[in-house]
């Protein structure tokens, strides 16, 4: 029953920000209500609340959610797996992360100040999750290393984001997986050697 619940509630959630995306692009941010979602949704202003405090929170889908989940995850990291894998592992099962959709929402940051003050929060706060996981993996007298090699890989998938976000809009197409991959993997890599060139000294 648990995970019936929670299904439906992911369902709701993902239908109210999909009603949401369409309208932003059809009337603009400024132009769209939270009533005019609800109905476009089908549920209750009320419920729109329930499952996004704010507006520019809606935009950003289940960003807040994932990012809650993965600091949950990192802080039960098990021994001998490294937080780079977790953040690998995580990044693989976002496999809806580069859609379409992206577009859209990096275009709403660079024009909505809310919208972007959000993001920026989101990177925020899955920036201190991998630092306080990095800090434990590397030991007493690594917190500035720790946040370092975080800002590099947060900093990395941002560029990963909006590199991913031009290349859809200029070419009017969905990414491969490959590509996908392929981006995200340089992130990776890149906060990959900076962890190892801080461990070498």
């Amino acid at each position: 029953m648990a995970g019936l619940r929670e299904r439906k509630k992911r369902e709701t959630r993902t239908a109210i920000h999909d009603a949401a995306m369409k309208l932003f692009a059809e009337h603009g941010y400024g132009g769209t209500t939270i009533d005019q979602i609800a109905e476009a949704a089908n549920v209750s202003r009320a419920t729109v609340f329930t499952y996004f405090p704010t507006k520019e929170e809606i935009v950003h889908g289940e960003g807040s959610a994932a990012i809650e989940d993965f600091a949950a995850r990192l802080r039960d990291r098990p021994e001998g797996v490294s937080t780079i894998d977790m953040v690998r592992g995580w990044l693989e099962a976002l496999s809806g992360w580069f859609e379409p959709g992206l577009v859209l929402q990096q275009r709403l940051a660079r024009e909505v100040p809310a919208v972007g003050a959000r993001r920026l929060q989101l990177h925020g706060e899955a920036e201190r999750a991998i630092a306080s996981s990095l800090e434990a993996e590397l030991g007493p007298g690594q917190e500035l290393a720790a946040r370092l090699a975080a800002t590099a890989l947060v900093g990395g998938l941002r560029v990963a984001e909006e590199t991913a976000a031009a290349r859809m809009e200029q070419e009017d197409r969905e990414l491969s997986d490959l590509e996908v991959v392929a981006l995200l993997d340089g992130a990776v890599a890149f906060a990959e050697a900076g962890i190892a060139a801080i461990s070498s000294r």
